[in-house]
């Protein structure tokens, strides 16, 4: 895919890529804390915790490891750092004892290296001094317990003492020894106290010098510590995925947006595409045509008309007789007379929404623009707009004709519009049986060829109404008009099958909302026709593009196989040759007018003699196919 490609879908399917960055940046706000650096694991620090040298006794650490995770070293250094939740803390700290080594490893863990430093050395200090505290207390509560038994022992002298002193001599011996006893227990108990309640004879632990701090191995530009900066992230992935998601609906999406799309899928070429208009630019109904003549959309709607003037039918190129005294019958092209029946083009579109109506007005400025008087009738009873296109005034309109029980002029319905050489036949009142009214229509069309140079018929969707069907076999030429990305493949061969079974000729397809960058179709150019022995055939026609072949010569242009439209011409031809026993189908037929043999000028054939014709093609087994035009004779000249 290109570039331009992938800046076509997101013009498509911007909506989904904004959904997806509005959910990103909702996830962010909803999933990253307040003080993202409260929680970011950025720096850790450890200090170590060791038994003092001048203690006295070999230190056991595991009471040093007890009181660094109970809860009151925690309390005490969230006062000491002025933390409100000691329980935050207590989970960014970790103590590890070392029995090998006889020590205590103390890490703490915070965003910056100078609050990792401070919590893991405010931890070990406190944990050091609570420890001294709680060992203080201990040999206090020691030392305490031993009093009452020293009370006793010291009452237990003082009695020995006294009898001693008034024991006689026999006895004294006894009482001086159990007074000796008791008074050396005394004195043993009495040095344990002072031993216990000796601050210098407590078991000490002190913070070893060395802090370590090394950055978290788990940090990285993925887990920012700012929160403008996570949500940020956040609305970058929603965005990544959005444009995922945009690329994947639109491979998935089959409706058909490019020229080649239409043209294989319907069997029809392609005649002309019209670019999208900016919404200021359809506000109000607009037809572009006369209000902006300069833009692309109008331009691409004369090269519809000339398409018409050129290929469409025959009395469509012609002006009345006497428009122009000064032209003649070799410079100038051939005239039709006032007697003759002006052409009726049914504008069809395979479903709403599609811009056939907004077609059908501008094509009809275009066409005023040439010097044509044109005629819009609105057969659309079940969604009129064509007045509002075309600025007429409401009233009575084509379901007053239909319905009346007599014949009602047709000029006193025909409606003045805002565009000079334009009139209009509004649907006029709203009908319960729209599909009733169109079986009358053919009466009224006829008499509809007499009041302009070109009648156009807007219709209902095709796959939505029958509509069409009642009409079609009143048409001269029927124009489709398609949406780009409001089809799909399966919808447009129906309309082809369906409209090529008529036998009524069909201009071709008018592409609508094509996107500027993408209007020739991916880049495929359309090659020259090669002349063939018969005028009309499309036998030869190739589509020239560069070639894929990594080999070849990348200057050299290679011929993509004609599209199902051209193999259909090529199938009517050889029908042609069979039916009229090699003499060609496609020869100019002359009319047969009084008095005016020689006249240059076009028969149009009836619906029964569409019919006849079409029945003898599908006995012959060939079934429907393109009707096709005559080549015009200028002059001597045949074009």
């Amino acid at each position: 895919m290109e570039t331009s490609s992938y800046f076509s879908v997101l013009q498509r399917r911007w909506p989904l890529v904004l959904a997806c960055l509005a959910i990103g940046l909702l996830a962010g706000l909803i999933l990253t804390p307040s003080d993202p650096k409260g929680t970011g694991n950025q720096w850790t620090s450890s200090v170590n915790v060791v038994p003092a040298p001048n203690s006295a006794k070999e230190l056991n650490l595991a009471p040093v490891l007890w009181t660094s995770d109970g809860g009151e070293v925690a309390r005490r250094v969230a006062k000491r750092l002025n933390d409100p939740d000691p329980a935050v803390l207590a989970s960014k700290v970790t103590s590890q004892l070392n029995p090998d080594l006889g020590l205590l490893a103390i890490a703490g863990k915070a965003p910056t290296r100078k609050g990792a430093e401070d919590l893991a050395t405010a931890w070990a200090q406190e944990t050091v001094a609570a420890f001294s505290d709680s060992q203080r207390k201990t040999r206090q509560g020691q030392a305490d317990s031993m009093t009452p038994q020293l009370d006793k022992l010291k009452a237990d002298i003082d009695g020995l003492e006294k009898s001693t002193t008034n024991a006689p001599i026999g006895k004294k011996a006894t009482l001086q020894a159990e007074f000796d006893a008791k008074r050396g227990q005394y004195t043993t108990l009495v040095a344990q106290q002072q031993e216990l309640l000796n601050p210098l004879n407590d078991p000490k632990v002190e913070v070893m010098d060395g802090l370590k701090s090394t950055p978290d191995s788990s940090t990285s530009i993925l887990a920012p510590t700012s929160r403008p900066l996570r949500i940020a992230l956040a609305a970058a992935l929603g965005l990544a995925l959005g444009l995922i998601a945009a690329l994947m609906v639109d491979r998935m999406d089959v409706r058909l947006r490019g020229r080649i799309q239409l043209e294989d899928a319907f069997g029809l070429p392609v005649i002309a595409e019209v670019p999208r208009a900016p919404r200021r630019h359809r506000a109000g109904h607009a037809v572009l045509v006369s209000g902006r003549p300069d833009s692309p959309v109008a331009e691409a709607y004369r090269t519809l008309r000339s398409a018409l003037l050129l290929s469409g039918p025959p009395g469509l190129a012609y002006r009345l007789a006497g428009a122009d005294p000064r032209q003649t019958r070799v410079t100038a092209m051939p005239v039709r007379r006032v007697s003759d029946p002006a052409p009726v083009i049914l504008v069809v579109s395979p479903r709403p929404g599609d811009g056939r109506t907004s077609t059908v007005a501008n094509l009809a400025a275009a066409l005023a623009e040439a010097g044509r008087s044109v005629l819009v009738l609105d057969c659309d009873f079940r969604n009129p707009a064509t007045h509002l296109y075309l600025g007429a005034k409401p009233g009575k309109g084509m379901s007053e004709v239909l319905l009346a029980e007599q014949e009602i002029d047709l000029g006193d319905v025909v409606r003045s519009t805002n565009i000079p050489n334009v009139r209009l036949i509004t649907a006029g009142a709203p009908a319960a049986y729209p599909a009733a009214l169109l079986l009358r229509a053919g009466e009224v069309v006829q008499r509809a060829r007499h009041h302009a140079d070109v009648v156009l018929v807007d219709s209902a969707p095709l796959l939505y109404a029958n509509d069409t069907n009642d009409l079609v076999q009143h048409a001269d030429a029927m124009l489709v008009v398609a949406r780009s990305g409001n089809l799909t493949a399966d919808q447009a061969s129906r309309v082809g099958e369906l409209l090529t079974r008529t036998g009524v000729p069909i201009a071709g397809v008018t592409l609508l909302g094509v996107d500027p960058t993408r209007s020739m179709g991916g880049g495929l150019k359309r090659g020259p026709r090669v002349p063939t022995a018969r005028s009309g055939s499309v036998a030869g026609l190739v589509l020239r593009g560069r070639s894929d072949d990594p080999a070849g010569d990348s200057d050299e242009d290679t011929e993509r196989p004609a599209p199902s439209w051209a193999k259909r011409g090529e199938l009517a031809e050889r029908e042609g040759e069979s039916a009229e026993d090699g003499k060609g189908a496609h020869r100019a037929e002359s009319p047969a007018s009084d008095g005016d043999a020689d006249a240059p000028g076009y028969r149009i054939r009836s619906a029964q003699e569409r019919a006849l014709r079409n029945g003898a093609a599908d006995g012959a087994g060939l079934g429907p196919h393109f009707d096709t035009w005559s080549t015009v004779e200028l002059g001597s000249e045949e074009r």
